[in-house]
Formats: C-alpha cells, structure tokens, sequence
C-alpha cells in the first residue's frame, strides 16, 4: 500500500468515525492495518479496537466495549501525539474517560470519544 492510499483509507475512517458510523472506520481502518508493520500496525489496532468499542457501546453492550477499550489503550500508550492526522492524545483521554464512566455504572454516549484533525 503506498502513502496516499494509506492516507486516504485512514481519512475515510476518521470521516465515518465522526459520522458515528464506528463498524465503517473499523472496516477502513482494517484495510491499512494488514498491510503495515509495527509501531503503526499496534496503534492502528488500538483505533480498531475504540471503534469496535464505541459500536458496541451504541447497541447496548457496554460490557464488550470495557473489553476491547482497556485492550485498545494498552495498544495506545506509548502512541505519538498524533498519527495519519489523528489527534491520538484526545481520542486516547476521552476514551479513558468513557471506560471509568462505565466502570462507574453511567452510561456515556459513543459521541464523547472524539477523534479530531492533528499534524
């Protein structure tokens, strides 16, 4: 896979992410992530991992998304800032957030992970 379809395969999930559409990013996201070789493929996997979460999360299964969100920010810990133009610090902290709260017994909504634009 060469730089600009990677590029345009990561931009197109990030557009379904925001769009809500979570099951989309993963599938996009997935394309690059088997064509890649680590640190990228772990971090990747870790933005799978959040987006799977958050899919769950909106059909009522809050127990999968505390799973795959503890499994995701392993992955993420040592992640740059940001990676394919993806604000990995924020995407990192709100979904941390997400988990305590369901930790807690709230029930957050998927729309407070957000996955914003960064250089």
């Amino acid at each position: 896979m060469d730089a600009a379809e990677r590029r345009t395969l990561m931009d197109q999930g990030r557009q379904a992410f925001l769009a809500g559409q979570f099951y989309e990013a993963h599938e996009l996201w997935e394309a690059v992530w088997d064509v890649i070789d680590d640190p990228d493929r772990t971090w990747i996997q870790g933005l799978i991992q959040i987006a799977t979460g958050l899919h769950k999360l909106s059909r009522g299964r809050s127990d999968v998304t505390v799973t795959l969100f503890k499994k995701a920010l392993k992955k993420l810990f040592d992640a740059p800032p940001a990676l394919d133009g993806m604000d990995l610090d924020l995407v990192r902290a709100d979904a941390a957030a997400v988990l305590a709260a369901i930790e807690r017994g709230e029930r957050p909504l998927p729309s407070q992970v957000r996955l914003r634009s960064r250089a």
